[in-house]
């Protein structure tokens, strides 16, 4: 062989290997997707999207030559979990089984078989299913209903194809993955309608090696200057910048927009951030806040689990107003440091991509939620089920919404790790309309945006944020606080057009709460 022949083989191996590697596009448009491995976003791909008013629709790329494994979990294990394998033999033979798990053992087949295969292939090392179900199939014992809340997803997959009658699945070993996900969003807020050409103005700040605390919890209140502005920008999507290395500290953040009155004082501070949070005084904050941000208004929030790619319905965005100051911002980070790491430096940020191009609606944010404190919020210890609420009462929403009402299109649920199911009744005359949000299956390490059908409130309409909270293995009272041991209970509601109602909440008085824990 000579020598041109060599290399022309080894090129050709190498596109055919590269080949492989590189992502394939889905056989259809699909209106979500997902990676089961952040790490390594090509090892498996899932893309799904609701066909009828009952069905739905998957496709899976997953970079293995044997069995794919896919499933809902009732806690992200093995036992009763719901489970459909499917792979492509040597002869090019598709198979697709409907199964569950009982345990820490090889999956058994359904009776009854409720996923129907409708495309597979092998090739360059990459396997694609597809295939659909019903949302509701009726097998009580076996399957899963998928829902709108919550879901935990399941993934494995081999390099051995089982024997097509024996059905002798091979160990996955650590080919396996887990992710929470709200398979039945009403539409995707990574995507969109977002094109680049929308984008005339972009922003981008980052801490700059802030050094975390070696303590549990830590609040940071980091304050940063957007320049002045020629026009009017509607704000209409957002990237949560977080290192790898700084994914298990960062717990959550609020980001607020200041008024200032004080602009000489505004000029003078650059990237100003402190300690707040719990334990810290207020008056101190208070002080170093003066004329420089006297009020707050929320723009957005993320916390843990969160998608972190955001793009803002194609008919609103947050506005930033033409200005000759500069607009300060306020990021108030929750940094969760339970190992007491010490000498850990964070450079977490946000990029802002701005329109000049304004759309139909301002975006705001509505908090409904229950005041944090020791309390409002108290869970007794070795207990199964503690259910609180807050109201905001007719009253208030008669006071503050348009006539014409304001429409709710998505809201984010919070509490902290004894929260097991959040939900937000809205009600009308009396009479529950709907659940705005309701997730009966919450969790603590998935806290992404739940996307909604665009929802009108009118004035006159309440709304009741309930927060369910599990302590059955604790031994101490669990009360409101601001640390991840301790609890929340917050729904923040986006909607347009925006209007001056940032927070609407019931408050027990002082003195009820002392009369009713004298009784205690």
């Amino acid at each position: 062989m000579n020598i041109f022949m060599f290399f022309f083989k080894i090129l050709t191996l190498s596109l055919v290997c590269s080949s492989g590697m590189s992502e394939l596009k889905p056989s259809e448009d699909y209106k979500f997707s997902l990676s089961a491995d952040d790490s390594d976003e090509l090892q498996y791909k899932l893309y799904w999207k609701r066909l009828e008013i009952d069905e739905i629709q998957f496709e899976i790329h997953c970079r293995a030559s044997g069995w794919v494994g896919f499933g809902l979990s009732p806690n992200g294990g093995m036992a009763g979990s719901d489970i459909v394998i499917g792979w492509v033999n040597s002869d090019g033979e598709a198979y697709l089984k409907d199964t569950h798990a009982i345990g820490k053992q090889a999956p058994i087949v359904d009776s009854v078989q409720n996923w129907h295969l409708i495309d597979a292939s092998e090739q360059n090392g990459i396997t694609v299913l597809k295939m659909k179900r019903k949302l509701y199939t009726c097998d009580e014992q076996n399957d899963f209903d998928i829902k709108f809340e919550t879901q935990r997803l399941i993934f494995a997959w081999s390099d051995y194809d089982p024997d097509n009658e024996l059905l002798n699945w091979s160990y996955h070993g650590a080919n396996r993955r887990i992710k929470s996900v709200v398979l039945l969003n009403f539409a995707d807020e990574t995507s969109g309608s977002l094109i680049d050409s929308e984008i005339t103005d972009s922003f981008e700040y980052r801490l700059n090696n802030h050094l975390i605390p070696a303590k549990d919890t830590y609040y940071l209140c980091q304050m940063f200057k957007i320049p002045p502005l020629k026009t009017d920008l509607h704000l209409i999507s957002y990237q949560v910048l977080i290192e790898k290395e700084s994914l298990s500290f960062v717990h959550h953040f609020d980001v607020y927009m200041c008024k200032s009155s004080d602009f000489e004082r505004v000029k003078k501070i650059s990237n100003m951030g402190y300690e707040c949070g719990p334990g810290i005084d207020d008056e101190a904050s208070s002080n170093i806040l003066k004329g420089i941000c006297e009020v707050r208004t929320m723009v957005f929030a993320w916390a843990i689990g969160g998608k972190r790619s955001i793009s803002f319905p194609e008919n609103t965005g947050f506005r930033f107003s033409k200005s000759d100051h500069e607009t300060v911002m306020v990021i108030n980070y929750h940094f969760d440091n339970p190992m007491i790491v010490k000498d850990h430096k964070d450079k977490s940020g946000l990029k802002f991509k701005f329109t000049k191009n304004l759309r139909k609606y301002d975006l705001g944010v509505l908090t409904v939620g229950i005041p944090t404190t020791q309390l409002d919020i108290v869970v007794p210890p070795r207990t199964e089920s503690v259910k609180l609420s807050t109201i905001c009462y007719p009253d208030c929403t008669e006071k503050f919404l348009p006539k014409e009402g304001i429409t709710v299109f998505a809201g984010n649920l919070h509490t902290h790790l004894a929260g097991r199911a959040l939900r937000t009744k809205l009600v009308r005359n009396g009479k529950i309309i709907k659940y705005l949000f309701d997730d009966q299956n919450y969790d603590f390490n998935y806290q992404s945006n739940i996307l909604i059908q665009p929802t009108k409130l009118f004035p006159g309409d309440s709304l009741i944020l309930e927060c369910t909270y599990s302590s059955k293995n604790k031994d101490q009272f669990t009360v409101g606080g601001f640390g991840t041991k301790d609890e929340m209970c917050i729904n923040f509601i986006y909607y347009y057009p925006k209007i001056d109602f940032q927070i609407c909440s019931s408050i027990k008085l002082d003195e009820d709460l002392t009369h009713f824990y004298g009784k205690l």
